[in-house]
């Protein structure tokens, strides 16, 4: 009977350390890290970094998965059903956590993703083919002008940082000009490069080293000041169209994850964004790191929401 009283007693104690037990060993697995768009871009750019990196970090390996499908809802779907528990993120964007969702019939809300960090928050940059008639974005405002809708240029979804960056500029200008969608910054990359295209807006990750290596013509950066890798590249703004379209990538958490996984999650990519390794890697794709917590990600996400409503309220009404 004392046996059995020490038993039932010690299962019992068991028992209710099991969630903490678990909370303290999380993740005791791989985590998987879910891309919603096709290689080439920034967005495949930057998860290939980070789950490089990430494992002294977060304490377990952390794995890429390329889900690329109707412009990134394909894996963002599979994140937002996935099981809340920490071990599927999504490397998330404004376009397709705080923009889409909130404009477009999705199958899922921009509230089915909880903010674990932000990594980095970048312009946009507005670049021509080699052989594009202009050279600047005067001269591309002109040329449209002039030749309404022959200016074709690479998209990468509708409602998706190359489509919202042009039609900023398409309003703000009052001109015409065609997009075609490629479904991803890679694709749109390529097709300006082959010549297919007269013209893109992306990130410096991925426009960056064609810029430096003088495939394509840098017209304007999408910031309130020049970047310091092309201190040549006026802004938008200083080259006569006040366009403003800065960009994150960061990890998304479907909705009902614990929190303290969250701060877990959150605390490790926090000391990755200062890693000096992690670092150097960044800046071999032009970009950089503005990094921001599970909390302060949370602010910033939830007041983006709210002025990219505003922003496509008034672009619809022009």
């Amino acid at each position: 009977m004392l046996k059995r009283t020490i038993l039932c007693g010690a299962l019992g104690a068991a028992l209710l350390a099991g969630p903490a037990l678990a909370q303290a060993t999380f993740p005791d697995r791989p985590v998987r890290l879910v891309t919603p768009y096709p290689p080439g871009g920034a967005t495949s750019l930057h998860a290939a970094i980070i789950t490089t990196v990430a494992e002294p970090f977060i304490g377990q390996p952390m794995i890429s998965i390329l889900r690329a499908g109707g412009g990134g809802v394909v894996g963002a779907t599979e994140v937002a059903r996935a099981q809340a528990d920490g071990y599927t993120l999504l490397l998330g964007d404004p376009t397709i956590n705080s923009l889409r969702p909130q404009v477009e019939n999705l199958p899922f809300k921009a509230e089915d993703f909880i903010p674990v960090a932000r990594i980095n928050f970048a312009p946009v940059v507005f670049v021509a083919a080699a052989n594009a008639p202009f050279t600047d974005l005067a001269g591309m405002i002109a040329h449209a002008r002039a030749n309404p809708d022959r200016i074709v240029y690479s998209s990468d979804n509708v409602n998706g940082l190359t489509f919202t960056a042009f039609e900023m500029l398409k309003a703000g200008a009052n001109i015409r000009m065609r997009g075609v969608d490629f479904g991803g910054g890679g694709p749109a990359m390529n097709a300006l490069l082959g010549g297919n295209t007269m013209a893109y807006a992306g990130l410096p990750a991925v426009v960056g080293e064609h810029i430096e290596a003088g495939k394509v013509k840098p017209i304007c950066v999408t910031d309130v000041a020049r970047l310091a890798r092309f201190p040549n590249v006026p802004t938008c703004a200083e080259a006569g169209q006040p366009v403003q379209w800065l960009f994150w990538l960061g990890i998304m958490a479907p909705k009902g994850t614990p929190q303290d996984r969250i701060e877990k999650l959150s605390e490790g990519f926090a000391k990755m964004a200062q890693d000096p390794g992690f670092l150097t890697l960044i800046g071999r794709i032009n970009s950089g790191i503005q990094f921001l917590d599970h909390k302060a990600f949370a602010e910033a996400f939830e007041k983006e929401k709210a002025e990219l409503r505003t922003l496509y309220a008034n672009l619809r009404n022009r």
